[in-house]
């Protein structure tokens, strides 16, 4: 869903590109001098809706990049910690309304305080072929293209951060993520959940894909939570933290153990297309 800047820049070819806030990237370039060069680089889309206007004037633009170099890439640094500073108030505020909210064993009874929440019957790339309920405005889907963890709106915005919520694709009531990205918003749901926790195969996978995958959302997640409840640093492969993504690795690999061309299979018991 987010692609980083790859091959050359305005300052050289890229070396180093790290995500400092969702589609915003620290870059170290080298030119063809052998001179580095460290610079911001933000999808234009993004900053537009991100930072200040003056902000976004003071960049130089590189097709679909605002581009910020040495002497400017403090300005919106400056700008996303002031977001992260009002993100991290949000999600105080968040959790302690949750804390009122939750009762019986711990557990919100969803159905009663937000009513039943519709499944969703599009998704962003279509219309949905199957669902796959998880428990009330939580489920998977599946269209043409793939499956998808679907979260309705009124779930997200009780019990997920403002960061999580950002790298949805919203749809209709639903933020959709792919199975790779699911892991944001099962690392917050499984605190709330026991349904969304039992999802999870393999936590140290699920943090291990934030941490490789998703390193502007951990460090955001970090910066805001007390220590004991940070996304830790684990050596674990990523990508299979759910039951499906086990199950395409074995078939993939059980596939080129026999020397052919994998192919995706389904799922017997859902039919969900299984992605590697």
């Amino acid at each position: 869903m987010h692609q980083p800047p790859q091959g050359e820049s305005i300052w050289g070819t890229i070396n180093t590109c790290t995500e400092i806030a969702l589609n915003i990237y620290m870059i170290i370039a080298k030119d063809a001098n052998g001179t580095e060069h460290t610079g911001v680089m933000a999808k234009k889309e993004t900053a537009e809706k991100n930072l200040s206007p003056k902000a976004v004037s003071m960049a130089e633009q590189d097709g679909d990049w605002l581009c910020y170099d040495e002497n400017m890439k403090d300005i919106p640094m400056y700008e996303i910690l002031q977001r992260k500073m009002a993100a991290c108030k949000r999600a105080e505020t968040a959790i302690m309304q949750q804390m009122e909210d939750i009762k019986r064993d711990g557990k919100v009874s969803l159905s009663d305080y937000f009513g039943e929440c519709r499944p969703p019957v599009e998704t962003p790339q279509g219309d949905v072929i199957d669902t796959l309920p998880i428990r009330n405005g939580i489920c998977f889907t599946q269209d043409n293209h793939e499956m998808l963890f679907a979260v309705h709106e009124a779930v997200a915005d009780n019990y997920m951060t403002p960061t999580a919520m950002e790298f949805g694709q919203k749809h209709g009531e639903y933020l959709f993520y792919d199975l790779a990205s699911s892991a944001i918003p099962l690392n917050e749901l499984k605190n709330v959940f026991g349904e969304a926790e039992a999802l999870i195969v393999s936590e140290d996978s699920l943090y291990a894909t934030l941490n490789h995958r998703f390193q502007a959302y951990a460090s955001q997640y970090n910066h805001c939570m007390p220590e004991e409840s940070r996304i830790p640093e684990v050596n674990a492969p990523d990508a299979l933290f759910l039951a499906v993504q086990l199950e395409a690795a074995k078939d993939m690999t059980e596939e080129m153990a026999q020397g052919g061309d994998y192919e995706p299979d389904f799922d017997e018991e859902t039919g969900y297309e299984i992605e590697p």
